[in-house]
């Protein structure tokens, strides 16, 4: 049989540790019960700010998209393979997608409409204009590659337009070394011309050879095998 524990005097004065800490628990709350309402309040507000800015956001973004669809529509009867707008025509396609630059410059839809600006400017001549509409879907478009490419393709094509070869030569080369191989042979393609126009045949020639490299069964093969032969006389 186990002997009992004796209980002294002293020991049944000390105070329970559990219960010690309880109360010092309870005190601690009932003294701050202030500070720790209004730190509760404040947390529970900032949760209920990001879900409804979240909310928000959702909102404006389908908004935004339903909007892109229908100029997207517009500007579609107007650059149709089997028609070529008028200049009135894409003036009237290029409201949609300024509302929606306006209206929703954050959303994926109004990041995105800056590059069908680009295009529109672009088709009418207005190449300043295209230049600026790619440059901030570039600075303001996000990582997307895809959209990316599209947009340093139409910059190229707009410094072209102005006849500023060397920043076209820089957006094709930008193209080239993203590493995709979308667009890499129009881009040494377009490469070539510009090296072409400034007078620098070697360069042009070296371009038009890594056009044939990797577009090996494209259509305009062989004008560009006249064209190195050409520029190597």
């Amino acid at each position: 049989m186990v002997k009992g524990t004796k209980i002294t005097k002293k020991k049944l004065k000390e105070p329970d540790e559990f219960i010690t800490v309880t109360q010092r628990t309870l005190q601690f709350v009932r003294a701050h019960l202030r500070k720790i309402g209004a730190a509760g309040l404040i947390i529970a507000v900032i949760v209920l700010s990001v879900l409804f800015f979240r909310m928000w956001e959702e909102k404006k973004e389908a908004e935004a998209s339903q909007k892109l669809n229908a100029a997207m529509e517009v500007y579609q009867k107007v650059s149709s393979p089997y028609r070529e707008g008028s200049p009135l025509e894409y003036k009237n396609a290029l409201g949609g997608f300024e509302e929606l630059i306006k209206q929703f410059p954050k959303t994926s839809a109004g990041k995105l409409s800056l590059i069908f600006k680009g295009n529109i400017h672009f088709k009418v001549g207005e190449f300043d204009e295209a230049i600026k509409a790619y440059q901030a879907f570039l600075e303001k478009g996000g990582k997307e590659r895809l959209y990316r490419l599209f947009a340093l393709e139409g910059l190229g094509y707009a410094c072209e337009g102005k006849k500023d070869y060397e920043k076209a030569i820089d957006a094709y080369r930008q193209i080239i070394a993203t590493g995709e191989t979308f667009q890499l042979g129009d881009a040494h393609l377009s490469l070539g011309r510009c090296y072409e126009k400034l007078g620098k045949n070697k360069e042009a020639v070296e371009s038009y050879r890594a056009y044939l490299k990797t577009t090996p069964k494209s259509e305009m093969n062989n004008a560009v095998l006249r064209k190195i032969s050409l520029l190597e006389k």
